[in-house]
């Protein structure tokens, strides 16, 4: 007789872009907990503050919240956006820029939460990791060196553009 012991599923594993990996709280649900990654599925709240994360992850809803209550952060902030969803607009980068004075990522994730494609620090749209076949991508190479085709999030330079008017 064979007894497999299996952990329980208990979500999807958070892949933060910085390395190494800071203190992050995730204000979703659906994602696994670890030593540097608690996850706050009701959103930014007392628990969340006692664990005085230095970077941030989840959905535009719930990091709008967290900036209105004035949190600070040393690290990132990372904005999950969802397939077939809308992508994060120059608006919200640059609003959530002033709110929490630190860079911006946006993450693509499937129905489960799986990491599709991820933005890097060259900020030129986001690395497609799995999946995305059926989408618009760009395969000319990125200013980061990585050489993964890239959903496009319109032209950076236009994004710097409207900043600085």
């Amino acid at each position: 007789m064979t007894v497999r012991i299996r952990r329980p599923y208990t979500g999807a594993s958070f892949i933060h872009p910085l390395d190494p990996e800071p203190r992050t709280a995730v204000l979703a649900r659906g994602f696994e907990e670890t030593k540097l990654v608690h996850i706050f599925p009701q959103g930014w709240n007392e628990r969340a503050a006692r664990f005085a994360p230095t970077s941030i992850a989840g959905p535009i809803e719930q990091l709008r919240r967290a900036a209105r209550l004035g949190l600070r952060l040393e690290h990132a902030v990372v904005v999950f956006t969802y397939e077939g969803g809308a992508g994060l607009t120059p608006s919200d980068r640059e609003w959530l820029w002033e709110s929490f004075e630190v860079p911006v990522f946006e993450q693509y994730l499937g129905p489960h939460n799986e990491l599709l494609a991820t933005e890097c620090d060259a900020h030129c749209g986001l690395h497609v990791v799995t999946g995305c076949e059926d989408l618009d991508l760009e395969h000319d190479a990125c200013a980061c060196g990585n050489a993964a085709p890239r959903l496009s999030r319109g032209a950076r330079i236009e994004e710097l553009a409207a900043l600085l008017a």
